[in-house]
């Protein structure tokens, strides 16, 4: 994309500030350049302008290799035919089109970011409502000094938010903070720092915990909180919110549980629900048909029990976790049980990004 806006802008240098430019330099003998300086200073004044009203830079999203060529193309003949007004007219409109295809692709999307060892599951529906479910994080083992805090960036920066950027994201409606491991929610201020975000959704269990509420309050988003009886409408259906069931700690069994069908199948995304807290889903829910279960906890052996997986019936795993990660995630414990269910897996640490795509029923592929 930055190939393609350096194209335009080079276009504007050319053609407006180039002659500008050369002007003043040529009057800088006989004229003081500081009488200039009104003139750049409303510049710079209508720069930020424009920036506050926008609330931050454009983000257009990536491009298909396709895409990308014919854009180039057409804006070297857009360059070409500068003159001619059909021309010119037919062809901005053509460019301005693709840029807002490309912003705004007319697919529903579901997808798992690859992250490393954590979690972050972006929903977009065709209409452009966004839903993000955890932000990831990266766990630290070690006390660092504080020029090397200063100077390493957060997991978020290398991974999640080049995700958002590249799929044309520029704001987060909804951004479901499943409960309050670092691994869930460590970046939620650098993502905040650079995607607008209309609403954090957390448990009441969550707010019991100092740090995560003084991280909340640095957001400066507003805040709400969500139990099971709640709903989220994304892609003409909606999220169930099934648990937690009664307030409880923020920990992995107070994990935000969200369940709906999207294009025909029913998805559970389960945080890092354990056995224990799968048991009281059970019970809640006697009828729970799942065909796509996001595996609790990463694919621990602590989660993804028999029972409830013989409870629900999912077709396909989807596993978040990191290459080569400490803790041995996913088990191969668990991995055998979904093998016995015949499951279909799919792994971010082996496969990367795993999205699920499409405008009337799903395609499901993965993004290295």
């Amino acid at each position: 994309m930055s190939i393609i806006l350096t194209a335009i802008f080079s276009l504007a240098f050319d053609t407006l500030m180039l002659p500008v430019l050369s002007v003043v330099f040529l009057l800088s003998p006989l004229v003081r350049l500081s009488i200039f300086n009104s003139f750049f200073i409303v510049l710079e004044d209508v720069i930020k302008l424009t920036m506050n009203f926008l609330g931050g830079p454009i983000v257009f999203g990536k491009p298909s290799i396709g895409i990308l060529v014919f854009l180039l193309f057409s804006l070297g003949i857009l360059y070409d035919y500068r003159q001619k007004r059909k021309v010119m007219i037919f062809l901005v409109s053509l460019v301005a089109l693709l840029f807002f295809q490309i912003k705004h692709p007319l697919e529903n999307e579901v997808t798992v970011v690859d992250i490393g060892q954590g979690d972050s599951i972006f929903v977009r529906d065709v209409k452009g409502h966004t839903l993000l479910i955890d932000v990831g994080g990266k766990v630290s083992f070690s006390q660092k000094e504080g020029w090397q805090e200063r100077l390493s960036d957060s997991n978020a920066d290398r991974t999640l938010i080049p995700y958002l950027n590249s799929r044309g994201v520029g704001k987060i409606d909804q951004l479901v903070l499943t409960h309050t491991d670092t691994d869930h929610m460590g970046d939620m201020l650098e993502v905040a720092k650079q995607v607008k975000i209309g609403e954090v959704l957390v448990s009441q269990g969550s707010l019991t915990k100092p740090d995560f509420v003084a991280k909340l309050q640095a957001m400066k988003t507003k805040v709400r909180v969500v139990s099971a009886g709640d709903s989220l409408p994304i892609m003409g259906s909606s999220l169930q919110v099934l648990y937690p069931i009664r307030v409880g700690d923020g920990s992995n069994n107070d994990s935000v549980v969200l369940y709906g069908k999207l294009l025909g199948k029913n998805f559970l995304f389960t945080g890092d629900l354990e056995e224990e807290g799968e048991r009281e889903v059970m019970a809640a829910y006697p009828n729970l048909p799942v065909d796509v279960l996001k595996a609790g906890h990463h694919g621990s052996k602590g989660s993804s029990s028999p029972a409830f997986l013989a409870h629900i019936s999912p077709q396909i795993a989807l596993i978040s976790a990191g290459q080569n990660n400490r803790y041995k995630h996913p088990h191969q414990e668990t991995l055998e049980r979904f093998q016995a269910q015949n499951m279909t897996i799919y792994r971010t640490d082996e496969q990367g990004a795993i999205r699920f795509r499409g405008l009337n029923h799903w395609k499901i592929e993965t993004v290295r």
